[in-house]
Order: C-alpha cells, then sequence, then structure tokens
C-alpha cells in the first residue's frame, strides 16, 4: 500500500552550530520504492545516530552533506522488497533480516 506514511530522522538546516536536539526532527514520508533492480528496501528496526551525526548536525564535521538529510550510519531492520540484480547477486529475500 503507497499510501502508508513512514517516520524518517531528517537533520535540518541551521545558521550555527546548534545541539542534536535543535536541528533533528521527525518527518513522514510515503513509502519508498525500488529505483533499479540494484536496490534493497528495508523496514527499519534500529538506527544507531553516532558521534559523527551529532558533529555534522552541528556543522563541525569534515564531510559536510547538504541539508537536509537523514542521519544514521548503522542500521538493523527487515527486507520488505529486493531488486532482481540485489537477490540474485547477494541471495538477499523478502524477509532477510539484516544490519
Amino acid at each position: 500500500t503507497s499510501n502508508i506514511k513512514n517516520k524518517r530522522p531528517l537533520f535540518q538546516p541551521r545558521k550555527q552550530p546548534l545541539s542534536l536536539r535543535q536541528v533533528l526532527s521527525l518527518d513522514y514520508i510515503p513509502r519508498p520504492t525500488l529505483q533499479s533492480p540494484d536496490d534493497v528496501l528495508i523496514k527499519t528496526k534500529y538506527v544507531g545516530v553516532q558521534y559523527p551525526d551529532a558533529l555534522q548536525a552541528q556543522g563541525l564535521y569534515q564531510v559536510r552533506p547538504p541539508l537536509p538529510y537523514i542521519p544514521g550510519m548503522d542500521a538493523t531492520g527487515v527486507v520488505i522488497d529486493v531488486g532482481h540484480n540485489a537477490a540474485k547477486e547477494y541471495n538477499i529475500k523478502v524477509g532477510d533480516r539484516v544490519m
């Protein structure tokens, strides 16, 4: 069902270094779809927001992704859709638990 809304953490643009709490929000988006046969869609269970994420939010990290962006360098979840190439190349199936 494409009308299901998903939550994602989102770092918002900032004008000065701020705390993580001041720039992090939850945003509701439609469920993503596969964009290529190499893609894997994961229903995320947990995401680790690490120290580098906090530095990025404050504009203090050496890598500055364009804002807004989704933080998190570690994740766990369950595969809910998989492109043909990814399934064949990596033997990934819907229902696989990943991290």
